[in-house]
């Protein structure tokens, strides 16, 4: 997994502490008619929204803190403060990305109003701005937890909705930006088919053209390739849940040295798996043992914890999903007595093998 440049964790914290906030402006045009529905709120994001994605950034959740930039955006789409965040983190997690240096603008794929909304009346005006308020929820909150919630509440909600009223582009672009959210490829797709065949392509509306390369860039345009995404975070969905775990020691000349067995569990948080060990009573270490960061893709990117460290591994799972082997080699000090901090350096094989309850 690739390594945080020392440079980031500065630069994101002046992107989001120190940059000056726009003046605030008197209103000179009269007041708006309060049925007018307004999806993209102007201002800046409270402090604590801003704070939320340097801890993640700190605590190493670069993804997190990248969905959770993006989704404040929406919210907040003139925040420079977000924009310049946005920049550093794109440019880090990028392929080859680097943060020796910045971008100096960065702009956010924000859904656009759409006058479709004007001509509904009674109970179905209502349900359309419940809808609104709930995207809107989801995207100013920094619970990252919560954010899944509200995004499916909402796309439950909305997809009740528009097939009674299809023609709602707005609700299509949320939808668009949630399925971006929660990762999910098949609702991306069906999002992006939606607005491509209301003229999407061909709109001069530069916030909507963007979110149509979003969506392009992660292959959900293609519909063969979504189906392959798709199939691959099945994968990964499955392996959640509870496993019993044996694990060994052994010096390269074959000696065992330790072994034993344990329970582990396996849970989601955000964009990132963690295995946890958990004690005779079910209770789960404080911190994760193993974690695997799920791509875009649906590929995961495994990790096993080293001391202050984390190692990439590779782990080997079973056609059925209900096993993963785990290896790796480490130089260690074994003594008569097995591992102590003055025998001989040796070079020792860990192996892991997980079995799904």
């Amino acid at each position: 997994m690739r390594e945080l440049s020392t440079s980031f964790i500065p630069g994101i914290f002046l992107a989001l502490c120190c940059l000056p906030l726009p003046h605030a402006q008197t209103p000179t045009n009269p007041p708006a008619d309060p049925n007018t529905v307004r999806p993209l709120p102007t201002g800046q994001a409270p402090d604590e929204a801003t704070k939320k994605i340097t801890q993640l950034v700190h605590a190493g959740k670069y993804a997190d803190a990248q969905k959770l930039t993006e989704g404040l955006l929406l919210a907040y789409p003139d925040d420079q403060r977000l924009i310049k965040a946005k920049a550093l983190i794109d440019k880090m997690l990028a392929p080859g990305g680097s943060t020796e240096s910045v971008p100096r603008s960065s702009e956010s794929a924000q859904p656009a109003t759409t006058a479709n909304a004007e001509r509904l009346s009674g109970m179905d005006k209502v349900d359309y701005n419940a809808l609104i308020v709930l995207a809107r929820q989801a995207q100013q909150t920094t619970d990252l937890d919560e954010q899944k919630k509200l995004l499916k509440q909402f796309m439950d909600q909305s997809n009740s909705f528009l097939q009674k009223h299809p023609d709602q582009e707005l609700l299509w672009q949320l939808r668009a930006t949630s399925a971006i959210s929660l990762n999910d490829p098949m609702e991306g797709y069906d999002a992006g088919q939606k607005l491509l065949a209301a003229g999407a392509a061909d709109s001069t509306d530069p916030a909507l053209q963007q979110l149509l390369g979003q969506i392009k860039n992660r292959g959900w345009l293609d519909r063969q390739e979504v189906q392959k995404q798709d199939e691959k975070k099945h994968d990964y969905t499955q392996i959640l849940g509870t496993w019993n775990a044996h694990f060994s020691w052994a010096e390269e000349r074959g000696h065992e040295i330790q072994r034993g067995d344990f329970t582990a569990e396996f849970s989601q948080s955000g964009s990132e798996i963690q295995v946890s060990t958990l004690n005779s009573k079910g209770v789960k270490d404080k911190e994760p043992a193993l974690r695997g960061a799920v791509l875009d893709s649906g590929e995961i990117v495994w990790e096993r914890a080293w001391g202050s460290d984390w190692k990439e591994v590779s782990p080997v799972l079973g056609a059925d999903h209900r096993i993963m082997t785990i290896t790796f080699t480490e130089n260690r000090r074994i003594g008569q007595n097995g591992l102590n901090m003055s025998g001989n350096l040796e070079k020792c094989t860990y192996t892991a093998v997980f079995t799904k309850k």
